[in-house]
């Protein structure tokens, strides 16, 4: 009899904090949202003290870390989960783009060519955009314009998709389909404040000789983007630009 109050018991532990577990994963969702990052790292933590086994939390951490640029820590939460869920089709696509950014582009592509084969999954353009990138890496770039493209067909506003489906056209030295993709690319990123599509617009219109609209393009970067990646590169490419005037 006192036996079976304990299990009882401790089975009402256990719904208890994974309740507790499962309000603090919804708080550190929000920070995340809010790209409050530590805040976030923090709840998540406590989430995880309280719910091991749960790999949506192992999940969310992973992507709260890659978002904290600690791939190393990414990745052991991405394969925790899978290890919790072998079917947890979004981890395993995480753990794809983790790999790629460690360029381990065989591994990748294998775990994302999963991903695909899972007809459920309902997001199946992050996994093309994912293939895309360990394509563009590689510099196979005739097979990441394909492969964005088959993004765009799934989601057709996607920034990523579109800004590296017009670098893949660049590459190929495609410029005048290039400009068109990329200049389409910078409607869909600019709420983003995601400013490379506007750098590598400008850049075609040079390679294209079009000056004007290379200028014009180079200055919105340094006007629209006051924090971005490329806004040291856009005044560096005016000068060029001017002094050869």
């Amino acid at each position: 009899m006192l036996s079976i109050f304990v299990i009882v018991a401790c089975a009402g532990m256990r719904e208890k904090n994974e309740e507790k577990a499962g309000l603090y994963l919804k708080i550190g969702a929000s920070h995340f949202e809010n790209g409050n990052y530590p805040a976030a790292l923090s709840a998540l933590l406590q989430a995880e003290q309280l719910d091991k086994n749960n790999p949506v939390i192992q999940n969310t951490l992973g992507i709260t870390f890659f978002a904290r640029q600690r791939v190393d820590l990414a990745e052991k939460h991405f394969r925790q989960a899978l290890s919790l869920d072998s079917k947890y089709t979004e981890a395993r696509n995480n753990l794809s783009r983790v790999l790629i950014q460690q360029g381990k582009h065989v591994e990748a592509e294998k775990e994302v060519r999963i991903v695909l084969d899972d007809l459920t999954y309902t997001s199946s353009e992050k996994a093309y955009i994912n293939l895309g990138l360990s394509q563009f890496n590689r510099k196979l770039y005739t097979d990441s314009k394909e492969t964005f493209f088959r993004a765009i067909k799934v989601a057709r506003d996607n920034c990523i998709a579109n800004t590296y489906y017009g670098r893949s056209v660049f590459e190929l030295k495609d410029y005048e389909r290039a400009s068109a993709a990329l200049d389409n690319a910078i409607g869909f990123c600019q709420k983003a404040l995601f400013d490379e599509p506007h750098y590598f617009s400008a850049l075609t219109y040079y390679r294209l000789g079009q000056k004007e609209k290379s200028i014009a393009r180079f200055e919105e970067i340094i006007k629209l983007y006051p924090e971005g990646q490329y806004r040291e590169k856009a005044k560096a490419m005016l000068a060029l630009i001017r002094k050869s005037d």
